[in-house]
């Protein structure tokens, strides 16, 4: 498989297992990861530019990964989110969060648990944007 080039990416999840696993399947593939349980050491680490994409879990403590998401787009209004979440259905998780996020900015959503294929193909999709067979992601 070809190298990517390089790009880093911001995953914010409060449960740690996850956020190091998504890290360690990142960075196997060729990204700069860095990983956050809290989404308010996250904000005072992000830097405009800096991150090619953001990885949020929508149901953390304060502050939520809508909000963080607000946050982070002050900063850098470029920077691509893929939201991630256990909730069978985010209109469930906030009414009003489902009628604004789906229509601003560029982003999408995957529901956990997160096989590595489903991880993988969504970030290739965001960032390089080419599919992957399966078959090349093993």
């Amino acid at each position: 498989m070809a190298q990517v080039k390089k790009r880093r990416i911001l995953i914010v999840d409060d449960e740690e297992d996850v956020g190091k696993t998504f890290k360690m399947i990142l960075e196997n593939y060729g990204f700069d990861v860095d990983c956050f349980t809290d989404p308010i050491m996250a904000l005072k680490q992000f830097k405009p530019n800096l991150y090619d994409l953001t990885i949020l879990d929508i149901k953390m403590p304060y502050p939520n990964g809508f909000k963080l998401y607000n946050q982070l787009k002050l900063i850098d209004s470029n920077i691509k989110t893929l939201f991630i979440t256990a909730l069978s259905s985010v209109e469930s998780y906030n009414t009003e969060n489902y009628k604004v996020y789906p229509l601003r900015g560029q982003r999408h959503y995957v529901k956990k648990p997160v096989s590595k294929n489903d991880l993988l193909r969504q970030v290739y999709s965001m960032l390089v944007g080419q599919e992957y067979e399966d078959d090349l992601l093993e």
